[in-house]
């Protein structure tokens, strides 16, 4: 292995599809991407545990709306 990369952890196995299509991520951007989600969800109050597989679904609105932020749908 090249000098310039280093062994880390692996802890997740992290996708992203963009309209059906998944895309290549290396490892790092994998942990990081799921360390963001992870660390973001401990914030909640409704997530009690550690979740094994956890989901999220992004869909572009075809029109714009205004919404009050403290809302939930």
């Amino acid at each position: 292995m090249d000098s310039r990369h280093r062994d880390f952890e692996k802890k997740f196995d992290t996708e992203i599809q963009v309209d059906g299509e998944k895309l290549a991520l290396n490892h790092f951007i994998q942990e990081t991407l799921a360390n963001i989600v992870v660390g973001f969800l401990k914030t909640l109050k409704e997530i009690d545990k550690p979740q094994n597989i956890i989901e999220i679904k992004i869909k572009k609105l075809d029109k714009t709306t205004t919404v009050d932020s403290h809302t939930y749908p």
